[in-house]
């Protein structure tokens, strides 16, 4: 293959003008056997320009990733318990793109070949930029191809590494680390050809290691220390293996990792500014080195960590690090802080990663024996001086304080920063381990005291007070204390010349939110005291901090007359405030307390909910224009975050203000705009969020407004929306029920909803999404039922069609078969004349609509959740009296008629008995809240710790015991069986969705079933006979305990007045009552179903 007009289509694409028509010449020379050749040439050769060589590896890199996979199904799976848990919900995992026909790669064996045999040598030739791609590249072969596709990958590592060349071992590292990844959470089972391949390397890389350590102190040897012990942090992390790690070579590796953490480091990096030294390879090896070990306590390391029921080797492995290695591993660490102590440079993470050990140490006895000599040292002289503001931190509160807040925020912060550690350690040390808290507020007690306490000084006592806050309220001892100790210490504290105490002394008042002040005036203070720190400071953190601080007051306080008193006169305020603070700083978390202020203070906020409204949108809007713009890639995440929180306010306005229609109509009018934008732009991101709003302004009534938002639904349904079916369905159900005159006054809406569902079955977009439409059409046909004469025969042909293609879910086939019940149950004759149109226009339905009946049945023990079993209900009960005239169309399925309709009853009886013993628990439940403080551990003992595996064992076990046996009747109906089981309301998904079912209470099963039966009486056909010819004399009882509960039923009711429901012609219940006995003889004798059996 030429490669000049490659090179040359490689340097176009470098050319914004030229990258398409460069891309598609690329396109067109791949699908040439020796592509892949042709570009490894041009990555590899000097000659080339450094742009198409780069673009080479780029293109290689993404051709590879995209169509290296052969035909093989990638989302098939053999995990036995997916397969369980698939079987289990009627899902044919293995076949769910069984409609789709698999795609051969386009990569030619001959060239797969070639890339397999020589990318390890391409990466050992080249380096950055052009490596990393090309490593990324072996990930892909890795995941698609090795073991059984890629034999020799190993032996080519093991050569490679087999050198003595060092400057080729870190390339083949970073080669091998991503088979490493590719295994790394992988369940144990599923790791043996990792556990084969480390069986031969793990043992090269540790001699290359303890060779680099002790020979080597070049950065190159650090750069590949660093990178063996990432390889083996990653093998290890999840699972160890015995076979592989035996406990003698496992001790081995943690010798050398207590090596690295005494190991002095060159003095050259003592030249180097800290932020290049934390990034220095030289500290990133005792970095790993910490995470190695800090992993291997809390996983491995000690027999109090283990699940119960563990292996004797994991029990021996866990008492052979704790007493072997914790008082080693903890002296070295404390070496490490003592030389951090004395000024003494070292890099934040292994701070971190220091004090996250201790963390773990304080739960277990052996080694909290070690710590707690050295806890007040430790407490005083390394937690207290991170825990106090540094220079920095003020620079940065001062010059960028939306950048200072946001950095206090992030959720990340904990897993890399040394105070989020301290903090950690602090918390846990004072809540578990007796005597520390006492320490800890003797030591706090004497700094506050000192009179040359600077501010920086006594912003660490503020925070350490804000961290032990929450312990502190729940302890007796300091009980009668706590409210001195705020009003004397916290509160002066609010009104500080410095801000950033401020800021501090309302971080610390958010943890002792749940305080009961004794005198009712210091509560007042504290809560005015936030109130004017978010209303009247100037300083932007320490707005931010007080209104968090009075989220919590809220939480705690809700039901406080007297704290809401002290708040509704600043309310306005203190929302526009907030407002403010959302526009300034795009942070969700103030959002959070906006939403909440608004569910607290509904009625007081609606003078003032359209211009909330109204600024809400205009920020909105500002987001979504700044979005547009270049910007960092996390700034644009925060923004998204903060525009959805604008939404879920606005929803939270809408939802309070609900019952005042004229604020209402104002504030859907603004809303309107943004509705507009996110669904004419077909902005993705927002979708969601948007389709919840007008869900919220639907839920009751449709205004004209909401039926323009009906067509925008329909216009991006079309464009892009359609995967988002299931949550435009919430919307249009709303729709149907709320504004059934708007919605039939105009032709095209009923036309636009059948469309949207036949859109979705007919373009397979999902069996969820196609539930949701086959809801929607039960929907339609039952509040619309006078004006679907038209519509029916095409939803009979599009539910026929669908029958044709394979069906996964029960769920799906269930839904489809319900609408048809729903047209028979609400016009028989019509049903059935529709069927026979279909039917004769149409032969490809015909097997179809013919097996509907025998399907029903079958299926009807699948029927589950309240709804769904009234509607097989009614329908059965529509066959128990249908007319004579449609026989032959049910005679095979006659005799399966009683047998189902008493399996129906049965589930509807025990869901509704089970109803109303909830109702009854609800009432007696005590909401007794244990505040009680969680204990602190005996100096001898570990930690008693809820294990993940335990966890998942017992949930496993909760849910077996609420499984829910069949409705089904067997021989022995022993009331035994249910004793001490609960019945689970196996409700569905689609329950939600109410119809004219739940809306009228006339409607009653139970008494239709009886008039139903009433009615057989006088058959003279033969028609009882059928029905009866199966049931056996357990079932009589079965059908005689219908009979009584639905007596029960009738009695509770208020009135037995049968009211129309909203213009439907219902069944109507009969005057008299239950019938007692039942003639269903034509020539037999007559039968009565309320004689005892025996």
């Amino acid at each position: 293959m030429d490669l000049a007009p490659v090179i040359e289509s490689l340097q176009a694409t470098l050319a914004p003008q030229l990258r398409q028509q460069a891309e598609e010449k690329l396109a067109q020379f791949s699908k040439t056997p020796g592509f892949i050749p042709c570009l490894i040439q041009i990555i590899l050769s000097e000659q080339c320009d450094m742009g198409a060589r780069q673009a080479g590896a780029i293109y290689l890199k993404n051709y590879v990733n995209t169509n290296w996979p052969d035909g093989t199904d990638p989302s098939a799976t053999a995990d036995p318990d997916i397969l369980a848990l698939a079987s289990a919900v009627n899902i044919d995992v293995s076949k769910t793109n069984g409609d789709h026909p698999q795609r051969a790669s386009p990569i030619s064996d001959a060239d797969k070949d070639y890339l397999r045999n020589i990318l390890i040598d391409a990466i050992l030739r080249t380096k950055d930029p052009l490596r990393c791609q090309l490593i990324t590249a072996a990930g892909t072969l890795i995941k698609c191809d090795f073991p059984s596709k890629w034999p020799q990958f190993i032996n080519q590592i093991h050569a490679c590494l087999s050198t003595d060349n060092i400057e080729t071992w870190n390339s083949v590292l970073l080669v091998f680390y991503a088979l490493v990844q590719h295994y790394e959470y992988k369940k144990s089972e599923d790791r043996g050809p990792m556990d084969d391949v480390m069986l031969v390397i793990l043992p090269l890389l540790h001699q290359r290691l303890m060779q680099l350590f002790a020979h080597n102190d070049s950065d190159q040897s650090a750069l590949s220390q660093k990178t063996i012990l990432k390889i083996f942090h990653a093998y290890i992390q999840l699972h160890l293996s015995f076979r592989v790690l035996p406990t003698q070579t496992m001790g081995s590796w943690l010798d050398t990792c207590c090596m690295v953490l005494e190991r002095r480091l060159p003095e050259r990096l003592d030249a180097l500014d800290e932020d290049d030294r934390a990034e220095h390879p030289w500290w990133k090896c005792k970095k790993w080195a910490l995470h190695i070990l800090l992993r291997t306590f809390e996983r491995h390391g000690s027999p109090a960590n283990l699940p119960k029921g563990q292996s004797h080797e994991k029990v021996e492995f866990a008492n052979f690090f704790l007493k072997g290695y914790s008082a080693k591993v903890i002296q070295l660490i404390f070496a490490i802080l003592e030389a951090y102590r004395q000024k003494v440079y070292v890099s934040p993470r292994v701070v971190q990663l220091c004090l996250n050990y201790l963390r773990e140490s304080v739960r277990h006895a052996f080694s909290w024996k070690i710590v707690q000599n050295h806890v007040v040292v430790l407490i005083q002289d390394i937690i207290y001086p991170l825990l106090c503001i540094n220079d920095d931190d003020i620079e940065l509160f001062e010059d960028e304080p939306v950048e200072f807040v946001r950095a206090r925020l992030d959720i990340l912060d904990e897993y890399i920063s040394p105070v989020s550690a301290a903090e950690l350690f602090l918390s846990d040390a004072v809540a578990k381990r007796k005597d520390v808290l006492m320490k800890t507020v003797n030591f706090l007690g004497t700094v506050i005291h000192n009179d040359t306490i600077t501010p920086k000084q006594k912003d660490g006592v503020l925070h350490m007070l804000g961290v032990i806050g929450n312990v502190l309220i729940k302890k007796k001892t300091f009980t009668n204390q706590l409210e001195h100790i705020i009003v004397q210490y916290l509160f002066p504290e609010l009104q500080s010349p410095v801000a950033y105490l401020r800021a501090r002394a309302c971080y610390a008042l958010r943890n002792f939110s749940k305080l009961e002040y004794t005198n009712p005036e210091n509560s007042t203070r504290c809560l005015t005291n936030l109130i004017h720190c978010l209303c009247n400071d100037t300083s932007l953190p320490v707005q931010i901090e007080a209104a968090m601080a009075l989220n919590l007051f809220l939480s705690d306080t809700e039901a406080s007359e007297k704290d809401k008193a002290i708040i509704i006169p600043h309310l306005q305020i203190i929302v526009m405030r907030i407002i403010e603070i959302i526009r300034k700083t795009e942070i969700d978390d103030v959002m959070i307390v906006l939403q909440k202020i608004v569910g607290l203070f509904d009625q007081d906020l609606q003078p003032i909910a359209v211009q909330m409204t109204m600024q809400l949108v205009e920020f909105f809007k500002h987001v979504i224009a700044s979005e547009n713009t270049p910007s960092d890639e996390t700034k644009a995440e925060e923004k998204t975050v903060a525009a959805m929180g604008v939404l879920n306010t606005l929803d939270t306005i809408v939802s309070c203000m609900g019952d005042k229609p004229e604020i209402l109509a104002q504030i859907e009018q603004s809303i309107f705009e943004i509705i507009a934008v996110v669904l004419r732009d077909g902005i993705l991101d927002f979708y969601e969020e948007i389709l919840t709003l007008i869900d919220t302004l639907t839920i009751n009534t449709v205004s004209p407004v909401m039926w323009q938002a009906f067509y925008l639904i329909k216009e991006a349904f079309y464009r892009d929306a359609a995967d988002y079916f299931a949550e435009i369905m919430n919307c249009l159900h709303n729709y149907v029920v709320n504004d059934t005159p708007g919605l039939v006054s105009q032709h095209d809406r009923l036309e636009i909803l059948f469309e949207m569902c036949k859109h979705v079955i007919v373009n397979d977009l999902g069996e969820d999404s196609e539930a949701h439409a086959g809801k929607l059409m039960e929907v339609v046909i039952f509040q619309c039922q006078d004006h679907m004469s038209v519509a029916l025969p095409a939803i009979v042909q599009l539910i026929a069609t669908r029958f044709q293609r394979k069906i996964i879910t029960s769920e799906l086939r269930l839904m489809l078969i319900q609408v048809f019940i729903v047209m028979l149950w609400l016009n028989p004759d019509r049903f059935f004349q529709t069927l026979n149109t279909v039917a004769t226009n149409d032969p490809s339905t015909q097997t179809i609509i013919a097996n509907f009946f025998n399907q029903w049945m079958t299926d009807c023990p699948l029927f589950a959740g309240v709804h769904d079993r009234r509607v097989c209900a009614l329908g059965l009960c529509t066959l128990l009296r249908i007319d004579a005239t449609y026989y032959p169309a049910i005679s095979s399925i006659v005799p399966k008629i009683l047998p189902n309709c008493i399996q129906i009853y049965d589930g509807l009886m025990k869901t509704y008995q089970h109803n109303e013993e909830e109702d009854s628990d609800d009432e007696t439940d005590d909401d007794d809240d244990d505040d009680s403080v969680a204990s602190d551990i005996e100096d001898g003992e570990d930690e008693t710790i809820e294990h993940e595996d335990d966890f998942l064992e017992k949930l496993s076990k909760k849910a077996s015991d609420h499984e829910m046996s069949g409705d089904g009747l067997d021989g022995d109906d022993d009331d035994d069986d249910d004793e001490g089981s609960d019945f689970d309301i196996d409700e569905t998904d689609l329950e939600s969705y109410s119809t004219i079912l739940e809306a009228n209470e006339d409607i009653d099963e139970f008494q239709i079933f009886c008039e139903s039966l009433q009615k057989l009486q006088a058959d003279t056909t033969g028609y009882n006979q059928a029905l009866l010819q199966s049931v056996t004399p357990e079932q009589r009882v079965h059908i005689q305990n219908i009979i009584h509960y639905t007596e029960k039923r009738k009695q509770e009711k208020e009135s037995n007045k049968i009211r129309e429901a909203g213009g439907y012609n219902f069944s109507q219940s009969a005057a008299a009552g239950p019938p007692t006995s039942f003639n269903f003889t034509g020539n037999g004798p007559t039968i009565n179903l309320l004689q005892n059996q025996k």
